[in-house]
Protein backbone atom coordinates (compact mmCIF):
# COMPACT_ATOMS: atom_id res chain seq x y z
CA UNK A 1 0.00 0.00 0.00
CA UNK A 2 1.01 3.28 -1.24
CA UNK A 3 0.33 6.46 0.35
CA UNK A 4 2.60 9.48 -0.84
CA UNK A 5 2.88 13.03 0.89
CA UNK A 6 4.22 16.17 -1.11
CA UNK A 7 6.53 17.78 1.23
CA UNK A 8 4.34 20.54 3.54
CA UNK A 9 6.92 23.27 2.30
CA UNK A 10 5.34 22.65 -1.72
CA UNK A 11 2.08 23.30 -0.26
CA UNK A 12 2.51 25.81 2.17
CA UNK A 13 0.86 28.61 0.15
CA UNK A 14 -2.26 27.52 0.72
CA UNK A 15 -2.97 28.89 4.23
CA UNK A 16 -6.34 27.53 5.12
CA UNK A 17 -7.46 23.80 5.45
CA UNK A 18 -10.94 22.74 3.72
CA UNK A 19 -12.23 21.70 7.38
CA UNK A 20 -16.15 22.20 6.98
CA UNK A 21 -16.39 25.19 4.56
CA UNK A 22 -18.35 25.15 2.03
CA UNK A 23 -16.87 26.65 -1.55
CA UNK A 24 -18.14 30.19 -0.96
CA UNK A 25 -16.62 30.46 2.29
CA UNK A 26 -13.25 28.64 1.64
CA UNK A 27 -12.94 31.38 -1.16
CA UNK A 28 -14.01 33.97 1.15
CA UNK A 29 -10.86 33.11 3.23
CA UNK A 30 -8.51 32.36 1.25
CA UNK A 31 -8.05 35.20 -0.57
CA UNK A 32 -9.01 37.95 2.44
CA UNK A 33 -5.55 38.65 2.99
CA UNK A 34 -4.74 39.74 -0.70
CA UNK A 35 -6.52 43.34 -0.23
CA UNK A 36 -8.90 44.37 -3.35
CA UNK A 37 -7.06 42.60 -6.17
CA UNK A 38 -8.45 42.22 -10.08
CA UNK A 39 -10.67 39.03 -9.28
CA UNK A 40 -11.70 38.68 -13.22
CA UNK A 41 -12.02 39.93 -16.74
CA UNK A 42 -14.57 39.67 -19.50
CA UNK A 43 -12.04 39.99 -22.22
CA UNK A 44 -10.81 43.70 -21.42
CA UNK A 45 -12.80 44.28 -18.57
CA UNK A 46 -11.59 43.67 -15.14
CA UNK A 47 -13.55 43.11 -11.82
CA UNK A 48 -12.31 44.10 -8.43
CA UNK A 49 -12.72 40.87 -5.75
CA UNK A 50 -15.34 43.37 -3.84
CA UNK A 51 -17.04 43.76 -6.98
CA UNK A 52 -16.95 40.01 -7.22
CA UNK A 53 -18.48 39.43 -3.91
CA UNK A 54 -21.25 42.11 -4.02
CA UNK A 55 -22.48 40.57 -7.08
CA UNK A 56 -22.59 36.82 -5.49
CA UNK A 57 -24.14 38.37 -2.62
CA UNK A 58 -26.85 40.25 -5.12
CA UNK A 59 -27.62 36.99 -6.70
CA UNK A 60 -27.88 35.03 -3.53
CA UNK A 61 -30.76 37.61 -2.54
CA UNK A 62 -32.65 36.60 -5.80
CA UNK A 63 -32.50 32.92 -5.03
CA UNK A 64 -33.40 32.91 -1.78
CA UNK A 65 -35.79 35.63 -1.57
CA UNK A 66 -37.66 35.32 -4.93
CA UNK A 67 -37.00 31.88 -5.93
CA UNK A 68 -37.47 31.03 -2.58
CA UNK A 69 -34.64 27.82 -2.94
CA UNK A 70 -33.41 26.26 0.38
CA UNK A 71 -30.49 24.54 1.70
CA UNK A 72 -30.63 20.77 -0.30
CA UNK A 73 -32.74 22.21 -3.96
CA UNK A 74 -30.90 22.10 -6.87
CA UNK A 75 -30.57 24.45 -9.88
CA UNK A 76 -29.62 24.02 -12.88
CA UNK A 77 -26.83 26.33 -14.77
CA UNK A 78 -26.87 25.87 -18.55
CA UNK A 79 -24.28 28.07 -20.16
CA UNK A 80 -20.97 27.87 -21.39
CA UNK A 81 -17.63 29.21 -19.30
CA UNK A 82 -18.15 32.68 -17.78
CA UNK A 83 -17.95 35.00 -15.26
CA UNK A 84 -21.87 34.77 -14.31
CA UNK A 85 -21.75 31.11 -14.19
CA UNK A 86 -18.79 32.01 -11.39
CA UNK A 87 -21.42 34.08 -9.44
CA UNK A 88 -24.04 31.61 -9.85
CA UNK A 89 -21.90 29.14 -8.39
CA UNK A 90 -20.59 30.64 -5.70
CA UNK A 91 -24.24 32.36 -4.35
CA UNK A 92 -26.58 29.27 -4.43
CA UNK A 93 -23.71 27.19 -2.71
CA UNK A 94 -23.78 30.19 -0.13
CA UNK A 95 -27.22 29.62 0.49
CA UNK A 96 -26.82 25.75 0.15
CA UNK A 97 -28.72 25.41 -2.95
CA UNK A 98 -26.69 21.89 -5.09
CA UNK A 99 -25.33 23.41 -8.70
CA UNK A 100 -26.29 20.98 -11.73
CA UNK A 101 -24.17 22.10 -14.15
CA UNK A 102 -25.41 20.78 -17.37
CA UNK A 103 -23.69 21.03 -21.17
CA UNK A 104 -24.90 24.10 -22.94
CA UNK A 105 -25.35 22.23 -25.93
CA UNK A 106 -26.88 18.97 -24.85
CA UNK A 107 -29.81 17.40 -26.84
CA UNK A 108 -33.32 18.41 -25.60
CA UNK A 109 -34.61 15.12 -24.31
CA UNK A 110 -30.73 14.91 -22.06
CA UNK A 111 -31.88 18.32 -20.93
CA UNK A 112 -34.92 17.28 -19.94
CA UNK A 113 -33.52 13.98 -18.19
CA UNK A 114 -30.93 15.57 -16.20
CA UNK A 115 -33.73 18.35 -14.81
CA UNK A 116 -35.92 15.85 -13.58
CA UNK A 117 -33.33 13.47 -12.15
CA UNK A 118 -31.52 16.61 -10.28
CA UNK A 119 -35.03 17.97 -9.11
CA UNK A 120 -33.60 21.59 -10.04
CA UNK A 121 -36.03 24.34 -9.37
CA UNK A 122 -34.86 27.34 -11.72
CA UNK A 123 -32.32 27.53 -14.74
CA UNK A 124 -29.94 30.13 -15.48
CA UNK A 125 -29.27 30.13 -19.43
CA UNK A 126 -26.67 32.49 -22.05
CA UNK A 127 -28.23 34.24 -24.67
CA UNK A 128 -26.54 33.14 -27.46
CA UNK A 129 -27.62 29.63 -26.69
CA UNK A 130 -30.94 31.24 -28.52
CA UNK A 131 -29.26 31.01 -32.11
CA UNK A 132 -30.37 27.39 -31.76
CA UNK A 133 -34.25 27.66 -32.07
CA UNK A 134 -34.78 24.27 -30.33
CA UNK A 135 -32.90 25.60 -27.61
CA UNK A 136 -34.91 28.13 -26.55
CA UNK A 137 -37.91 26.06 -27.28
CA UNK A 138 -36.30 23.17 -25.05
CA UNK A 139 -35.99 25.67 -22.07
CA UNK A 140 -39.03 27.26 -22.20
CA UNK A 141 -40.67 23.89 -22.03
CA UNK A 142 -39.06 23.29 -18.75
CA UNK A 143 -41.06 25.05 -16.96
CA UNK A 144 -39.02 26.59 -14.85
CA UNK A 145 -38.10 30.28 -13.96
CA UNK A 146 -34.88 31.43 -16.11
CA UNK A 147 -32.45 33.57 -15.61
CA UNK A 148 -30.52 35.26 -18.82
CA UNK A 149 -27.53 36.17 -19.13
CA UNK A 150 -25.83 38.33 -22.16
CA UNK A 151 -22.63 38.05 -23.56
CA UNK A 152 -23.19 41.80 -22.69
CA UNK A 153 -23.49 41.58 -18.73
CA UNK A 154 -19.23 42.03 -18.08
CA UNK A 155 -19.01 43.98 -21.44
CA UNK A 156 -16.82 47.66 -21.22
CA UNK A 157 -19.54 50.49 -21.49
CA UNK A 158 -19.28 51.00 -25.79
CA UNK A 159 -19.16 47.21 -26.69
CA UNK A 160 -22.05 46.79 -23.86
CA UNK A 161 -24.09 49.60 -25.61
CA UNK A 162 -23.86 48.13 -28.82
CA UNK A 163 -24.25 44.43 -27.75
CA UNK A 164 -26.76 45.06 -25.55
CA UNK A 165 -29.33 46.13 -28.57
CA UNK A 166 -28.65 43.14 -30.24
CA UNK A 167 -29.22 40.79 -27.90
CA UNK A 168 -32.53 42.07 -26.44
CA UNK A 169 -33.80 42.45 -30.16
CA UNK A 170 -32.73 38.65 -30.60
CA UNK A 171 -34.08 37.34 -27.38
CA UNK A 172 -37.58 39.34 -28.43
CA UNK A 173 -37.54 36.89 -30.94
CA UNK A 174 -37.04 33.93 -29.75
CA UNK A 175 -39.74 34.78 -27.31
CA UNK A 176 -37.98 33.24 -23.78
CA UNK A 177 -40.64 32.52 -21.33
CA UNK A 178 -40.90 35.23 -18.94
CA UNK A 179 -36.94 35.42 -18.30
CA UNK A 180 -35.32 37.80 -15.76
CA UNK A 181 -32.50 39.17 -17.17
CA UNK A 182 -29.23 38.27 -14.47
CA UNK A 183 -28.31 42.12 -15.29
CA UNK A 184 -31.20 43.43 -13.90
CA UNK A 185 -31.48 41.07 -10.75
CA UNK A 186 -27.60 42.26 -10.33
CA UNK A 187 -28.82 45.95 -10.73
CA UNK A 188 -32.00 45.44 -7.72
CA UNK A 189 -30.53 43.74 -5.49
CA UNK A 190 -26.67 45.50 -5.53
CA UNK A 191 -25.36 46.37 -1.96
CA UNK A 192 -27.62 43.48 -0.39
CA UNK A 193 -26.97 40.25 1.60
CA UNK A 194 -28.51 37.23 2.84
CA UNK A 195 -28.35 34.81 5.61
CA UNK A 196 -26.31 31.77 3.87
CA UNK A 197 -25.41 28.22 5.92
CA UNK A 198 -22.28 28.05 7.79
CA UNK A 199 -19.62 25.48 7.87
CA UNK A 200 -21.97 23.25 5.76
CA UNK A 201 -18.79 21.23 3.82
CA UNK A 202 -20.15 17.97 4.05
CA UNK A 203 -23.42 19.23 1.77
CA UNK A 204 -23.48 18.30 -1.50
CA UNK A 205 -22.30 21.12 -3.31
CA UNK A 206 -22.80 20.06 -7.04
CA UNK A 207 -24.17 17.68 -9.40
CA UNK A 208 -21.57 16.58 -12.11
CA UNK A 209 -21.80 14.69 -15.22
CA UNK A 210 -19.51 12.04 -15.81
CA UNK A 211 -18.48 12.54 -19.72
CA UNK A 212 -19.38 9.36 -21.10
CA UNK A 213 -16.96 7.99 -22.75
CA UNK A 214 -18.00 4.47 -22.51
CA UNK A 215 -21.22 4.53 -21.93
CA UNK A 216 -24.76 6.63 -20.62
CA UNK A 217 -22.72 9.04 -18.11
CA UNK A 218 -23.48 9.19 -14.99
CA UNK A 219 -24.40 12.38 -12.30
CA UNK A 220 -21.82 12.62 -9.74
CA UNK A 221 -22.67 13.65 -6.24
CA UNK A 222 -19.66 16.54 -5.01
CA UNK A 223 -19.56 18.19 -1.77
CA UNK A 224 -18.13 21.60 -1.17
CA UNK A 225 -15.22 19.55 1.58
CA UNK A 226 -13.94 17.16 -1.15
CA UNK A 227 -14.12 20.46 -3.59
CA UNK A 228 -12.10 22.40 -0.98
CA UNK A 229 -9.71 19.50 -0.18
CA UNK A 230 -8.71 18.99 -4.07
CA UNK A 231 -8.05 22.50 -3.67
CA UNK A 232 -6.34 22.28 -0.62
CA UNK A 233 -4.04 19.59 -1.86
CA UNK A 234 -3.62 21.13 -5.18
CA UNK A 235 -1.96 24.36 -3.62
CA UNK A 236 1.28 23.76 -3.83
CA UNK A 237 1.35 23.75 -7.70
CA UNK A 238 1.74 27.42 -7.88
CA UNK A 239 1.58 30.60 -5.95
CA UNK A 240 0.38 33.62 -7.11
CA UNK A 241 3.01 36.46 -6.86
CA UNK A 242 1.20 39.21 -7.68
CA UNK A 243 -2.61 38.80 -7.08
CA UNK A 244 -4.86 40.55 -9.70
CA UNK A 245 -2.27 41.09 -12.35
CA UNK A 246 -1.02 38.23 -12.84
CA UNK A 247 -4.08 36.09 -14.86
CA UNK A 248 -5.11 32.25 -15.65
CA UNK A 249 -7.28 31.60 -18.53
CA UNK A 250 -9.52 29.02 -18.09
CA UNK A 251 -10.41 27.15 -21.14
CA UNK A 252 -12.08 24.29 -19.28
CA UNK A 253 -16.20 24.11 -19.00
CA UNK A 254 -17.05 24.13 -15.35
CA UNK A 255 -19.50 21.11 -16.19
CA UNK A 256 -16.46 18.85 -16.20
CA UNK A 257 -14.98 18.77 -12.66
CA UNK A 258 -11.49 19.49 -14.24
CA UNK A 259 -13.06 22.97 -15.25
CA UNK A 260 -14.80 23.53 -12.33
CA UNK A 261 -12.11 22.37 -9.50
CA UNK A 262 -8.99 22.83 -10.98
CA UNK A 263 -9.87 25.61 -13.22
CA UNK A 264 -12.30 27.49 -11.57
CA UNK A 265 -12.76 27.43 -7.88
CA UNK A 266 -8.44 26.81 -7.28
CA UNK A 267 -7.65 30.03 -9.33
CA UNK A 268 -10.13 32.17 -7.67
CA UNK A 269 -8.74 31.11 -4.25
CA UNK A 270 -5.32 31.17 -4.93
CA UNK A 271 -6.23 35.06 -5.60
CA UNK A 272 -5.15 34.62 -9.70
CA UNK A 273 -7.20 37.03 -12.00
CA UNK A 274 -9.37 34.66 -13.59
CA UNK A 275 -10.56 35.00 -17.37
CA UNK A 276 -12.88 32.71 -18.88
CA UNK A 277 -13.48 31.48 -21.85
CA UNK A 278 -16.56 30.75 -23.44
CA UNK A 279 -15.40 28.47 -25.86
CA UNK A 280 -12.25 27.24 -27.12
CA UNK A 281 -10.52 29.51 -29.50
CA UNK A 282 -6.47 29.21 -29.88
CA UNK A 283 -5.92 32.79 -31.55
CA UNK A 284 -8.07 34.21 -29.10
CA UNK A 285 -5.72 32.55 -26.47
CA UNK A 286 -2.84 33.87 -28.06
CA UNK A 287 -4.52 37.19 -28.17
CA UNK A 288 -5.00 36.96 -24.27
CA UNK A 289 -1.15 35.93 -23.88
CA UNK A 290 -0.16 38.96 -25.64
CA UNK A 291 -2.25 41.46 -23.50
CA UNK A 292 -1.80 40.03 -20.53
CA UNK A 293 0.58 38.27 -17.60
CA UNK A 294 -0.38 34.96 -18.09
CA UNK A 295 1.16 33.02 -14.67
CA UNK A 296 -0.73 29.27 -15.77
CA UNK A 297 -3.24 27.28 -17.82
CA UNK A 298 -4.89 23.98 -17.60
CA UNK A 299 -6.80 22.38 -20.60
CA UNK A 300 -7.58 18.56 -22.16
CA UNK A 301 -4.33 17.13 -24.29
CA UNK A 302 -6.15 18.21 -27.51
CA UNK A 303 -6.64 22.23 -26.67
CA UNK A 304 -2.38 21.95 -26.34
CA UNK A 305 -2.70 20.45 -29.21
CA UNK A 306 -4.50 23.12 -31.27
CA UNK A 307 -2.34 25.61 -29.27
CA UNK A 308 0.49 24.07 -30.32
CA UNK A 309 -0.04 24.40 -33.83
CA UNK A 310 -1.82 28.18 -33.80
CA UNK A 311 0.21 30.63 -35.21
CA UNK A 312 1.65 33.13 -32.40
CA UNK A 313 1.31 30.96 -29.35
CA UNK A 314 5.40 30.15 -29.86
CA UNK A 315 6.68 33.40 -28.40
CA UNK A 316 8.18 35.63 -26.33
CA UNK A 317 4.94 36.24 -24.17
CA UNK A 318 4.94 32.34 -22.65
CA UNK A 319 7.71 33.80 -20.54
CA UNK A 320 5.46 34.87 -17.98
CA UNK A 321 3.94 31.10 -17.09
CA UNK A 322 5.06 29.01 -14.76
CA UNK A 323 2.29 26.69 -15.00
CA UNK A 324 0.90 24.33 -17.28
CA UNK A 325 -1.26 21.38 -16.95
CA UNK A 326 -2.61 18.79 -18.81
CA UNK A 327 -5.62 16.39 -17.62
CA UNK A 328 -8.77 14.71 -18.51
CA UNK A 329 -7.09 12.47 -21.31
CA UNK A 330 -3.70 10.47 -22.41
CA UNK A 331 -0.84 12.71 -23.31
CA UNK A 332 1.69 11.53 -25.78
CA UNK A 333 5.34 11.37 -24.64
CA UNK A 334 6.84 13.01 -27.81
CA UNK A 335 4.22 15.72 -28.35
CA UNK A 336 4.76 16.44 -24.46
CA UNK A 337 8.67 16.53 -25.63
CA UNK A 338 7.83 18.70 -28.49
CA UNK A 339 5.72 21.61 -26.44
CA UNK A 340 8.53 21.72 -23.57
CA UNK A 341 11.30 22.06 -25.86
CA UNK A 342 9.13 25.30 -26.55
CA UNK A 343 8.44 26.38 -23.85
CA UNK A 344 12.31 25.93 -22.67
CA UNK A 345 13.24 27.93 -25.87
CA UNK A 346 10.80 30.71 -24.62
CA UNK A 347 12.58 31.17 -21.65
CA UNK A 348 9.46 30.19 -19.11
CA UNK A 349 10.07 27.62 -15.98
CA UNK A 350 6.88 26.23 -16.62
CA UNK A 351 6.45 22.71 -18.26
CA UNK A 352 3.31 21.23 -19.57
CA UNK A 353 2.91 18.34 -16.81
CA UNK A 354 0.21 15.76 -16.76
CA UNK A 355 -1.86 14.34 -13.98
CA UNK A 356 -4.73 11.87 -13.81
CA UNK A 357 -8.41 12.27 -12.67
CA UNK A 358 -11.89 11.42 -12.21
CA UNK A 359 -14.75 13.69 -11.76
CA UNK A 360 -15.71 10.78 -9.00
CA UNK A 361 -12.27 11.97 -7.10
CA UNK A 362 -12.94 15.36 -6.98
CA UNK A 363 -10.79 16.09 -10.06
CA UNK A 364 -7.11 15.53 -9.84
CA UNK A 365 -5.95 12.88 -7.68
CA UNK A 366 -2.30 12.36 -9.42
CA UNK A 367 0.05 14.66 -10.38
CA UNK A 368 3.86 15.29 -11.98
CA UNK A 369 4.87 18.87 -10.73
CA UNK A 370 8.55 20.90 -11.90
CA UNK A 371 10.36 19.32 -9.11
CA UNK A 372 8.80 15.66 -8.73
CA UNK A 373 7.85 14.23 -12.14
CA UNK A 374 9.19 11.38 -14.01
CA UNK A 375 8.95 10.95 -17.97
CA UNK A 376 5.72 9.17 -19.30
CA UNK A 377 4.11 9.15 -15.96
CA UNK A 378 0.90 10.79 -14.43
CA UNK A 379 2.94 11.43 -11.55
CA UNK A 380 2.50 10.91 -7.70
CA UNK A 381 -0.90 10.83 -5.66
CA UNK A 382 -1.79 14.23 -4.17
CA UNK A 383 -1.45 14.97 -0.38
CA UNK A 384 -4.14 12.64 1.36
CA UNK A 385 -4.96 10.56 -1.71
CA UNK A 386 -4.29 6.90 -1.34
CA UNK A 387 -4.08 5.24 -4.94
CA UNK A 388 -3.46 1.41 -5.59
CA UNK A 389 -3.50 -0.84 -8.56
CA UNK A 390 -6.14 -4.03 -7.86
CA UNK A 391 -6.94 -7.05 -9.91
CA UNK A 392 -10.17 -8.19 -10.58
CA UNK A 393 -10.78 -9.63 -7.13
CA UNK A 394 -10.32 -5.97 -5.57
CA UNK A 395 -6.71 -7.19 -4.76
CA UNK A 396 -3.55 -4.87 -4.75
CA UNK A 397 -1.05 -6.27 -7.46
CA UNK A 398 2.87 -6.04 -7.05
CA UNK A 399 4.51 -2.72 -8.37
CA UNK A 400 4.85 -2.93 -12.23
CA UNK A 401 1.89 -5.25 -12.77
CA UNK A 402 -0.68 -3.97 -14.63
CA UNK A 403 -4.00 -3.59 -13.10
CA UNK A 404 -7.23 -1.52 -12.18
CA UNK A 405 -6.16 2.37 -10.67
CA UNK A 406 -8.50 2.39 -7.56
CA UNK A 407 -8.81 5.86 -5.60
CA UNK A 408 -9.53 6.52 -1.62
CA UNK A 409 -9.16 10.06 0.23
CA UNK A 410 -10.98 12.89 1.42
CA UNK A 411 -12.13 14.19 -2.25
CA UNK A 412 -13.93 10.96 -3.65
CA UNK A 413 -17.71 11.54 -4.87
CA UNK A 414 -20.21 11.13 -2.39
CA UNK A 415 -22.07 8.13 -4.97
CA UNK A 416 -24.13 8.29 -8.15
CA UNK A 417 -27.27 10.15 -7.87
CA UNK A 418 -29.85 7.42 -8.24
CA UNK A 419 -33.72 7.36 -8.17
CA UNK A 420 -33.69 4.49 -6.03
CA UNK A 421 -30.04 3.00 -5.59
CA UNK A 422 -28.37 3.87 -2.23
CA UNK A 423 -26.88 6.95 -1.16
CA UNK A 424 -23.19 6.05 -2.05
CA UNK A 425 -23.71 3.83 -5.37
CA UNK A 426 -20.38 3.72 -7.37
CA UNK A 427 -18.62 3.18 -3.93
CA UNK A 428 -16.60 0.12 -3.56
CA UNK A 429 -15.87 -0.45 0.80
CA UNK A 430 -12.94 -2.76 1.58
CA UNK A 431 -12.60 -5.14 4.66
CA UNK A 432 -11.84 -1.79 7.25
CA UNK A 433 -15.25 0.41 5.78
CA UNK A 434 -12.78 2.24 3.39
CA UNK A 435 -14.52 3.87 0.36
CA UNK A 436 -13.02 3.41 -3.15
CA UNK A 437 -13.41 4.53 -6.41
CA UNK A 438 -12.88 1.61 -9.31
CA UNK A 439 -11.72 4.01 -12.08
CA UNK A 440 -12.06 1.73 -14.76
CA UNK A 441 -8.60 2.61 -15.91
CA UNK A 442 -5.70 0.22 -16.29
CA UNK A 443 -2.23 1.59 -15.11
CA UNK A 444 0.72 0.67 -12.73
CA UNK A 445 2.80 1.49 -10.02
CA UNK A 446 6.50 1.73 -10.32
CA UNK A 447 9.20 0.89 -7.29
CA UNK A 448 9.13 4.70 -6.84
CA UNK A 449 5.47 5.34 -6.09
CA UNK A 450 5.46 6.76 -9.67
CA UNK A 451 2.06 5.87 -11.92
CA UNK A 452 1.57 5.07 -15.41
CA UNK A 453 -1.87 5.30 -17.52
CA UNK A 454 -2.15 2.23 -19.61
CA UNK A 455 -5.40 2.58 -21.15
CA UNK A 456 -9.59 2.65 -20.75
CA UNK A 457 -10.08 -1.29 -18.74
CA UNK A 458 -13.06 -1.17 -21.64
CA UNK A 459 -10.65 -0.53 -24.34
CA UNK A 460 -8.54 -3.36 -24.08
CA UNK A 461 -8.54 -5.23 -27.21
CA UNK A 462 -8.10 -8.75 -26.82
CA UNK A 463 -6.42 -10.94 -29.70
CA UNK A 464 -5.03 -14.51 -28.98
CA UNK A 465 -5.44 -13.89 -25.28
CA UNK A 466 -2.87 -10.56 -25.35
CA UNK A 467 -4.10 -7.23 -24.08
CA UNK A 468 -3.35 -4.87 -26.71
CA UNK A 469 -3.64 -1.55 -25.62
CA UNK A 470 -4.82 1.21 -27.93
CA UNK A 471 -2.71 3.95 -26.04
CA UNK A 472 0.90 2.75 -26.26
CA UNK A 473 -0.30 2.55 -30.61
CA UNK A 474 -1.64 5.93 -30.37
CA UNK A 475 1.61 7.12 -28.13
CA UNK A 476 3.61 5.76 -31.17
CA UNK A 477 1.64 7.25 -33.99
CA UNK A 478 2.64 10.68 -32.47
CA UNK A 479 5.72 10.09 -33.37
CA UNK A 480 5.31 10.26 -37.08
CA UNK A 481 5.84 13.73 -38.30
CA UNK A 482 2.74 13.31 -41.02
CA UNK A 483 -0.05 12.13 -38.28
CA UNK A 484 -2.42 14.80 -36.92
CA UNK A 485 -4.31 12.51 -34.71
CA UNK A 486 -5.14 8.67 -34.24
CA UNK A 487 -7.18 6.30 -32.84
CA UNK A 488 -6.72 2.48 -32.31
CA UNK A 489 -10.20 0.61 -32.06
CA UNK A 490 -11.46 -2.93 -32.06
CA UNK A 491 -12.13 -4.15 -35.28
CA UNK A 492 -13.86 -7.34 -36.89
CA UNK A 493 -11.66 -9.08 -39.96
CA UNK A 494 -13.37 -10.65 -43.09
CA UNK A 495 -13.62 -14.07 -40.89
CA UNK A 496 -14.96 -12.73 -37.81
CA UNK A 497 -12.00 -12.50 -35.75
CA UNK A 498 -11.21 -9.06 -33.42
CA UNK A 499 -8.18 -7.15 -34.85
CA UNK A 500 -6.73 -3.82 -34.50
CA UNK A 501 -8.20 -0.98 -36.60
CA UNK A 502 -6.26 2.42 -36.74
CA UNK A 503 -8.00 5.46 -37.73
CA UNK A 504 -5.73 8.40 -39.01
CA UNK A 505 -6.18 11.88 -39.77
CA UNK A 506 -2.79 13.94 -41.40
CA UNK A 507 -1.52 17.06 -41.18
CA UNK A 508 -1.58 17.21 -44.88
CA UNK A 509 -2.52 15.54 -47.60
CA UNK A 510 -0.06 12.87 -49.22
CA UNK A 511 0.56 9.40 -50.14
CA UNK A 512 -1.49 7.26 -48.22
CA UNK A 513 -0.13 3.87 -49.21
CA UNK A 514 3.34 5.44 -48.43
CA UNK A 515 1.71 6.60 -45.16
CA UNK A 516 0.29 2.95 -44.14
CA UNK A 517 3.77 1.23 -45.12
CA UNK A 518 5.58 3.82 -42.59
CA UNK A 519 3.19 2.87 -40.13
CA UNK A 520 2.69 -0.53 -39.94
CA UNK A 521 6.71 -0.73 -40.00
CA UNK A 522 6.63 1.50 -37.16
CA UNK A 523 4.68 -0.76 -35.18
CA UNK A 524 5.97 -4.04 -36.55
CA UNK A 525 9.75 -2.25 -34.97
CA UNK A 526 7.96 -0.89 -31.54
CA UNK A 527 5.38 -3.17 -30.54
CA UNK A 528 4.09 -6.67 -30.31
CA UNK A 529 2.71 -8.46 -33.14
CA UNK A 530 -0.76 -8.40 -31.87
CA UNK A 531 -0.25 -4.49 -31.55
CA UNK A 532 0.20 -3.94 -35.73
CA UNK A 533 -3.13 -2.52 -36.90
CA UNK A 534 -4.29 -4.63 -39.56
CA UNK A 535 -6.42 -1.84 -41.06
CA UNK A 536 -5.69 1.80 -41.32
CA UNK A 537 -8.33 4.29 -42.47
CA UNK A 538 -7.76 8.17 -43.20
CA UNK A 539 -10.07 10.28 -42.60
CA UNK A 540 -10.40 14.41 -42.70
CA UNK A 541 -10.88 14.50 -39.07
CA UNK A 542 -11.52 12.10 -36.34
CA UNK A 543 -14.50 12.55 -34.60
CA UNK A 544 -14.86 14.11 -30.91
CA UNK A 545 -16.76 14.15 -27.77
CA UNK A 546 -18.41 17.67 -26.53
CA UNK A 547 -15.22 17.57 -24.39
CA UNK A 548 -12.72 17.03 -27.83
CA UNK A 549 -11.74 14.18 -26.69
CA UNK A 550 -11.53 11.42 -30.00
CA UNK A 551 -14.69 9.57 -29.85
CA UNK A 552 -13.22 6.34 -30.06
CA UNK A 553 -16.66 4.46 -29.07
CA UNK A 554 -17.92 6.28 -32.54
CA UNK A 555 -15.02 5.10 -33.95
CA UNK A 556 -15.33 1.52 -32.68
CA UNK A 557 -18.94 1.57 -33.99
CA UNK A 558 -17.71 2.28 -37.83
CA UNK A 559 -14.79 -0.71 -37.52
CA UNK A 560 -17.50 -3.04 -36.89
CA UNK A 561 -20.09 -1.99 -38.94
CA UNK A 562 -18.06 -2.18 -42.37
CA UNK A 563 -17.38 -5.91 -41.43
Amino acid sequence: MTENRFRDDQAKNMMIKADNLNCYEFFLKATEIYGDYDAYQHMDKRGKRSELIAEIEALAVYFKKELKLKRGDAYTIFTPTNVESIVAFYALNKIGVIVNFVHPLLPDEVLFETIKESGSKGIMVLGLIGLKQHNVEAVNKTGLPILLCRCSDYASPVKKAAAGLGEALLEKILKYRDATLYEDVIKKYMGRTVEGEKNNGDDIAVFLNGGGTTGKSKTIKLTSKAINENVHALGYIDHIIDPGEEGEIIILPFFHAFGLVVAMHMTMCNAARIIPMMQFDGKLVVKLYKKNRISGIVGIPAMFKKLYHTPGFDGPHLSNTRMMFAGGDDLSPAFLQEFNDMLEKNGTSARLRQGYGLTEVGSVCCANTNWTNKDNSIGLPLAGVRMQIWDDDHKEVPDGTVGEIVIAGPTIMEGYLTADGPKDAGLYYDEEGTPWVCSGDLGYRDEDGFFFFSGRKKRVIIISGYNVYPVDIENLMDTLSFIKESCAVRGISAEGKPIVKLFVSLKAKGDEEDYRRQITEACEKNLSKFSVPREIEFMDELPHTPLEKVDFMALEKIACKKN
